[in-house]
């Protein structure tokens, strides 16, 4: 049975220990000891990392009251004296997330009778996930407000190792796990919870609690928070970014939305006229394109290939060319790594386009349909959109001389 210091005193970080069994595991190596400060995960809070002498610890399991460390390389037979030291930024953060965690649970129980379902402490945010659809701002409000007085009061942690019997003793959130003998954590006076994870020794160490965000998922509301330094480091971003706007927007800080808005409808006002102005541009292009039409007897056949023009654009283009009688017109437009193509034409009956352009449609991969004088579709390689636009046209001119 391995000793777990990590219980015995969850701030020390550093240890020697002798080897008990040590056998590969593939590339790995899998090294029980006698005593160890590496934690192997418990109530949701994931393993340690950190060193066992030169060797990387990339996972740490509870596996029949052993903890085996899995290393990146051979650390020595049975007798060995190994120093372990664990990633300290690591267990800190995360004995951070647990405990706030346990903080802001009771929070949400408190202020709005909102039970905890789940937790995940992930390396971004941690998320709580709780028994209904969705939580107001009012209620998050209240609950960060409550989690982090609790902070600022710097409560004891206290740990309290019972035998299941004695359980009644404590005002538990919620109902303990069947095992043999529980282990309470007591956040002083506020909350008590069976978790076999490892906490900071007191509330002030935990920093900070922000709800960032929530998410609906299988009916119920999980809120994404930050705690500790990933709030803090959060916040020194926000600042940054709202120093960076201001000076670009040449604004007060309470400036910013107006001004972000303002250049929004500005935005969408140019993008409007931008749009009628290419439209208008369409027009022009499509009757200068005339002047180079292919003239087969009383036809005009005119092809033009675009390059990001824009649906809209290939539209309108085409319109205006077919707008008078005795025209045919065959468009492509090249847009990143496919096209988009127009048939059309305003000779009347004399061309039924699908009996045309199918055959073409069918040899080449491109998708597109319609009927009688007007298809369209698109092509998936851009590189394609000339052969495609050639074989139209010939086949066109081809059934029109």
């Amino acid at each position: 049975m391995t000793e777990k210091l990590y219980y015995q005193d969850p701030s020390l970080l550093e240890f020697d220990a002798s080897i008990q069994e040590h056998r590969a595991d593939g590339t790995l190596h899998e090294v029980v000891l006698d005593r160890t400060c590496f934690f192997p995960g418990g109530g949701g809070q994931p393993a340690d990392r950190g060193l066992l002498g030169e060797a990387r610890v990339v996972d740490v399991k509870e596996r029949d009251n052993e903890i085996v460390h899995v290393v990146d390389a051979a650390l020595g037979s049975a007798g060995t004296l190994v120093h372990g030291a664990v990633d300290a930024a690591r267990r800190q953060d995360f004995m951070a997330q647990h405990t706030g965690q346990h903080v802001l649970s009771e929070a949400l129980l408190k202020v709005a009778g909102l039970a905890t379902v789940s937790v995940h402490f992930g390396d971004e945010t941690t998320t709580i996930e709780l028994e209904t659809p969705g939580v107001s701002d009012k209620i998050i409000s209240g609950a960060e407000e409550l989690a982090n007085s609790v902070i600022r009061e710097n409560r004891q942690i206290r740990i309290h190792d019972i035998d299941p019997k004695d359980v009644g003793r404590f005002p538990l959130r919620r109902a303990p796990p069947e095992v043999g003998r529980l282990r309470i954590v007591e956040v002083d006076s506020y909350d008590w919870a069976a978790c076999s994870g490892l906490h900071v020794a007191s509330s002030a160490q935990i920093g900070l609690i922000k709800i960032v965000s929530q998410e609906k998922i299988r009916g119920r509301a999980r809120i994404h928070a930050l705690i500790g330094r990933r709030a803090i480091e959060d916040y020194g971003r926000k600042v940054s970014l709202v120093q960076s706007l201001t000076r670009l927007l040449t604004c007060g800080e309470a400036d910013i939305p107006t001004r972000v808005e303002e250049l929004v409808r500005s935005a969408r006002e140019n993008e409007k006229e931008l749009g009628r102005l290419r439209l208008v541009s369409a027009v022009a292009d499509a009757d200068a394109s005339i002047q180079h039409a292919k003239v087969l007897g009383d036809v005009l056949l005119i092809r033009k290939d675009l390059e990001g023009a824009g649906p809209a654009y290939l539209k309108a283009f085409t319109e205006r060319v077919v707008a008078s009688p005795g025209r045919v017109v065959v468009t492509v437009d090249r847009t990143g790594d496919g096209f988009q193509w127009i048939v059309a034409h305003s000779i009347g009956a004399r061309v039924e386009l699908p009996v045309v352009i199918k055959p073409i449609i069918a040899s080449t991969g491109v998708r597109g349909g319609g009927r009688g004088a007007w298809m369209q579709g698109a092509g998936a390689s851009a590189d394609g959109a000339p052969q495609f636009a050639g074989a139209v046209e010939e086949a066109l001119a081809r059934l029109l001389r």
